[in-house]
Parts: C-alpha cells; sequence; structure tokens
C-alpha cells in the first residue's frame, strides 16, 4: 500500500495523474479540434522527383566507367578536341568493348558527354 501511494504522488509530481476529484476548481477537459482532412477541391502539392538521367548518361555510367572516372574528360591535356573527335573516340571504345551500340546509342553518349564535360559550343 504504501508503495502505490509513493508511485502515485511520484506521478502526480511529474504531471502524469490529474486527481480531478479532490479539486473544487477542476474545469472540464476541452474537447480535442478536429483533424481536418484534405477535400478534393484542394490542390495537392506536388512530388518532387530527382531529375531522370538521360540515356546516354545511363548507357556512360554502366559500360564507361567500369574502367576509367570522369576525370579522364577533364584532364588538361584531353584528346578530345572537338565533337568529331569525341564521336571516334566513342565509337572506337565501342568496338573495343563490343558492346554492339547502334548509332542512337552512340549519339546519346557523344550528346552526354559533350554537355556534361567537353561543352565545346562554349569554346
Amino acid at each position: 500500500m504504501r508503495t502505490q501511494i509513493m508511485v502515485f504522488a511520484a506521478l502526480v509530481a511529474m504531471g502524469g495523474v490529474f486527481p480531478a476529484w479532490g479539486s473544487p476548481r477542476a474545469e472540464p477537459a476541452q474537447p480535442a479540434e478536429e483533424i481536418q482532412t484534405p477535400s478534393m477541391e484542394e490542390p495537392r502539392q506536388q512530388a518532387i522527383e530527382p531529375p531522370v538521367p538521360s540515356r546516354g548518361q545511363l548507357l556512360y555510367e554502366n559500360h564507361c566507367m567500369a574502367c576509367h572516372e570522369s576525370v579522364v574528360h577533364i584532364r588538361t591535356q584531353q584528346q578530345v578536341q572537338s565533337l568529331s573527335a569525341l564521336r571516334a573516340q566513342v565509337l572506337r571504345w565501342t568496338a573495343y568493348m563490343q558492346l554492339r551500340w547502334g548509332k542512337e546509342e552512340v549519339e546519346d553518349v557523344v550528346d552526354y558527354l559533350g554537355r556534361q564535360y567537353y561543352k565545346f559550343e562554349s569554346r
């Protein structure tokens, strides 16, 4: 019995128990606010989706990054000085790796590398 009284006293002191029966000033609890659910008329917030990588980026990352990182494309003494030289390198390595890429795949990778690293238009 003494332990129960001590536990009760500790709970009252911590605010865990509110003995309303002994307090003449005890006020009835206020009703909780209603949770509003969004109606069909209210616009929903658009989910932010990450950018979708291009086909050229995916091909490059899946087949080319196994042997070299992107550091090859930003070194000071680049072998590739034009878009046609870049296309020739992609074709060379495509044949070497026996990738069997068609013209579309090669152009996608050339486009990706040209935009991402070489930026021939801005030179």
